[in-house]
């Protein structure tokens, strides 16, 4: 088997109880040491954690920063400090099973139409539960985990194409990451993996869930486990809008934009009887954001569009893009799940 230089980037915010159990973990797969590359971009963390790489790993190439650049932006700035011609995005609450990177290395290698590769997630701590199993794009600009609180069981365990695979577990080639214009930085955290996927299905380029591929994730270690809190709601539906204003045709863009303007509303309706303030707040905030960013997003999308391959309804005919009925029915699911 051929060895590709693997880049590993791991971006770490006040993370130092799970980074040990990571490292431990990565330094330990199945895979030889000297093509392997791991990089730390620390948001400017105050629990020890830098001093704790370098005491205990001092082979690790540090990135420290000096404020909270969120994920999007320290992934990149790890991406664009890389030696690796291969790039795994891994989450520093995880920890990765001995075959997890060389799955992901003879999938990614064995066809160069696949662009993206993820692996299986499982909750730490929850036994046979699942985290993750790849992930579908749905018509509103987010995406959602496939087999989420699910059982393990022979359905999660065949690898199949997805809509995107989730950021705690991706790996892609750093010239073709670099290419596609890597993680959009003004997301900071949540839907920047979806986004980047799709953008790859625009430009011809397949996304994959590889169940060989294990890894157990602290899921909320480093943001906090609540679906529904004022920091998750503002940006997942800030993201969410800047994914369908740059993805989208335009017939679609109005559409859905429409459609998930409304939900909003009734969103916003239903915090406020709850008195959820600070969540009902958190959707007008994202609506903002995304007006003082619209010209950067603007110049963004014709970017995307300019490079476009493929039309949005042949992702929606092959199921890359998820329509309003099948996401009403994982909504339904997971509320039952709460």
């Amino acid at each position: 088997m051929h060895y590709p230089s693997v880049s590993i980037c791991i971006v770490n915010y006040n993370g130092r109880k799970y980074l040990n159990d990571c490292l431990v973990s990565v330094y330990s797969v199945d895979y030889p040491k000297d093509k392997i590359e791991v990089i730390l971009a620390d948001n400017a963390s105050t629990d020890g954690s830098l001093d704790f790489v370098k005491d205990k790993y001092p082979e690790v190439k540090i990135l420290s920063r000096t404020e909270n650049y969120g994920f999007a932006k320290a992934n990149n700035l790890c991406a664009e400090a890389a030696n690796g011609e291969y790039l795994v995005f891994l989450n520093n609450d995880t920890i990765v099973s001995a075959d997890w990177l060389k799955t992901l290395i003879v999938s990614l290698s064995a066809d160069i139409r696949i662009g993206v590769v993820g692996s299986k997630l499982m909750l730490m701590g929850q036994s046979g539960k699942i985290n993750s199993a790849g992930g579908n794009i749905i018509f509103s600009g987010g995406g959602y985990d496939v087999g989420f609180l699910d059982t393990d069981s022979e359905i999660y365990n065949v690898s199949a194409y997805r809509g995107c695979v989730c950021g705690a577990s991706m790996m892609v080639r750093r010239n073709e990451f670099i290419d596609i214009g890597m993680f959009d930085e003004d997301y900071f955290m949540y839907c920047e993996d979806v986004d980047l996927c799709w953008r790859y299905w625009l430009f011809d380029k397949k996304v994959r869930y590889i169940s060989e591929s294990v890894v157990y994730h602290k899921f909320g270690g480093t943001s906090g486990k609540d679906r529904n809190s004022p920091l998750r709601v503002y940006h997942s539906t800030k993201n969410a809008i800047f994914n369908m204003t740059k993805n989208y045709e335009i017939p679609n863009l109005i559409l859905y934009f429409s459609l998930f303007f409304v939900y909003n509303i009734i969103k916003f309706m239903w915090f406020a009887i709850k008195f959820k303030y600070r969540r009902a707040i958190a959707l007008v905030m994202a609506y903002y954001t995304f007006i003082s960013l619209l010209p950067a997003t603007i110049r963004k999308r014709k970017d995307v569009q300019g490079l476009r391959k493929v039309s949005d309804r042949y992702l929606f005919e092959i199921g890359i893009i998820e329509s309003p009925l099948k996401t009403i029915r994982e909504v339904i699911r997971l509320w039952r799940t709460d």
